[in-house]
């Protein structure tokens, strides 16, 4: 049987059977990959640690007819402190599935996965679940080509800080132009925008927000979510 070697994110568990458990799970070269680990629900099994939720681990998978088997793990990072605060945990779920709805089988993702473990990262060290939960949506719709313009109007290219703007599934749109469906941006919240979308992924967590500034992100990922696709996002 062809085995593999994975380096992957639990996105979601399942029980099966009386001690097993199916694993889906967001492997670097190969996507999303449905991984069944027998025995993982023991209290003595060596797949327990690996085959928990937000575990990021080293696995060798045997490929079946339409799944895998866990053959071996060895856990990387557990990101243990999310499941010591509520609000953390609910923002690392915000991650999981917006991974897991828009996630192809066997089809590399990598940059998304090196998303989801920088936010997951931040959120165990104790970053503002919300305020994190905003800027990885905003990050996330730059993986997926739908990043939106957040440093001219996108109709007549006025500065964003030139004036009264709001943000609409392209991105921001001054008043003149202001269409039915948008959210108003405060230039503290554009500044927070650009600064999420404009840095590298090592900072682009690294501001900070009033909680006025935090409403407005979250509104406004909320309506780009709605626009970009046809799927409600339950944890948002």
């Amino acid at each position: 049987m062809k085995q593999i070697k994975a380096r992957g994110l639990v996105l979601r568990e399942y029980e099966a059977g009386e001690s097993d458990k199916r694993l889906l799970i967001f492997c670097k070269e190969h996507g999303r990959l449905m991984v069944y680990a027998r025995g993982a629900r023991k209290p003595v099994s060596k797949f327990m640690a690996a085959a928990q939720l937000f575990t990021y681990a080293d696995y060798v998978l045997v490929k079946g007819a339409g799944f895998y088997s866990l053959a071996q793990a060895q856990v990387i990072e557990s990101f243990y402190p999310l499941r010591e605060d509520y609000d953390r945990l609910m923002s690392a779920h915000l991650v999981a599935e917006a991974c897991e709805k828009t996630l192809w089988d066997n089809i590399e993702s990598d940059e998304l996965l090196k998303l989801a473990l920088k936010t997951l990262s931040v959120l165990a060290k104790g970053a503002p679940p919300v305020q994190t939960a905003a800027a990885f949506l905003l990050r996330f719709f730059d993986v997926h080509g739908l990043r939106p313009q957040a440093d001219t109007c996108v109709l007549c290219n006025a500065p964003a800080m030139g004036g009264n703007m709001v943000l609409c599934a392209e991105g921001l749109v001054c008043d003149v132009h202001k269409p039915a469906v948008c959210r108003p941006m405060s230039p503290s919240a554009i500044a927070a925008v650009q600064h999420v979308l404009n840095s590298d992924l090592a900072n682009a967590f690294r501001f900070t927000a009033t909680d006025a500034v935090v409403e407005q992100l979250q509104a406004a990922v909320k309506m780009l979510w709605k626009c970009h696709f046809e799927w409600e996002l339950k944890t948002l």
